[in-house]
């Protein structure tokens, strides 16, 4: 691949693995062998952020995690990213609506997106999202949505980098498989402009999801919400669907202003 730089492609792993709740402390031994990056490459790699404030180092502990440069770093991409915090803003009013817990996803590269945002209701059951974490484009109602409105040639390279022995990766029983059915799959969520998965990528999550657009009518973000799947028969599904409908196109209509 041109103009790739291994030793940033794995300080950048670093990061986003210690960016993951469930591993924001991590001893050398751990980061090295989940990467699969050698252990003196990993030290380097990790001392040198250490430098900079990028990690911090427990002594006491061994661990690493995010360093507090990282702090200012968000602070800025905050500031420079306007449309961002006016998505973001919408998120408390849409929870409030529809008392179910509300994210917003975006495009980190080619083939995954993250949880760049969340509200959660305040259900004694309720579902929880780590903000960050990285999940594949083509699993789940968040990423979905963003694929229907992908021009079609983008869409096939996608489809063949997570083919696997002719069939897409099964994250659960209720995942769509089949490349065929999964394309005709894409075509009726852009029809309806909305996406509704129950337990395709994560057991026991139904969502909803649309897609926010730019003043291109590029898609640039996802709103969802996420249910636990067993609590749907006691819910008005139909009235959290047109919410989510309405307020992924108020929000277009406010970030359009910027991007």
């Amino acid at each position: 691949m041109q103009n790739f730089i291994p030793s940033v492609d794995s300080s950048l792993k670093v990061l986003e693995f210690l960016a993951n709740e469930e591993t924001q402390s991590s001893t050398l031994s751990e980061i090295s062998s989940s990467l699969s990056i050698n252990k003196s490459t990993c030290l380097r790699i990790l001392k040198t952020m250490a430098q900079r404030d990028f990690v911090h180092y427990e002594e006491n502990t061994k661990q690493y995690k995010l360093g507090s440069y990282l702090i200012a770093l968000g602070a800025r991409s905050s500031q420079v990213n306007n449309y961002l915090n006016i998505a973001i803003s919408f998120l408390p009013l849409v929870c409030k609506e529809i008392n179910q817990t509300v994210v917003l996803a975006k495009r980190t590269d080619k083939y995954n997106m993250a949880y760049i945002a969340k509200e959660e209701s305040e259900n004694l059951i309720r579902l929880t999202v780590s903000t960050g974490n990285i999940f594949p484009i083509i699993g789940g109602a968040a990423g979905k949505i963003y694929m229907a409105y992908l021009d079609q040639k983008e869409v096939e390279d996608i489809i063949d980098y997570y083919i696997e022995e002719g069939n897409l990766p099964s994250y659960t029983p209720k995942s769509i498989t089949d490349s065929s059915r999964y394309l005709e799959n894409l075509t009726e969520l852009k029809k309806s402009g909305m996406a509704e998965t129950d337990s395709e990528h994560t057991p026991g999550i139904y969502a909803v999801s649309c897609p926010i657009f730019n003043s291109k009518n590029e898609v640039i973000l996802s709103i969802a919400a996420f249910i636990p799947s067993f609590s749907t028969d006691s819910l008005d599904l139909k009235t959290i669907r047109e919410r989510i409908q309405y307020y992924s196109k108020l929000i277009s209509e406010e970030v359009s202003i910027y991007v």
